[in-house]
């Protein structure tokens, strides 16, 4: 992938946010409280456990957890750092 298809495909906040969901949804998503089962709530972009009602964020449990960082930065790095040499 090169830098022109990169933009196409992850060129919007959304666009990152709708792929790493997609991402995280394959993977799964466990709640603190160790359960599996949760509902989407698409207004705040989280989770929530459908045992303790907790909130699980989509940032929850990644290294972009405790990051005010976008989406949008977060992949634009990632992408940067695979494609470069010296990354």
């Amino acid at each position: 992938m090169n830098i022109f298809s990169f933009t196409t495909h992850f060129g919007r906040e959304e666009d990152c946010r709708i792929h790493f969901k997609e991402q995280r949804d394959k993977i799964g998503v466990v709640c603190k409280c160790g359960h599996k089962e949760h509902f989407w709530i698409k207004s705040i972009w989280s989770y929530e456990c459908k045992k303790c009602r907790k909130r699980i964020s989509l940032k929850s449990g990644t290294i972009m957890q405790n990051s005010n960082l976008s989406f949008l930065i977060w992949y634009k790095t990632m992408f940067l750092m695979s494609v470069t040499k010296k990354g």
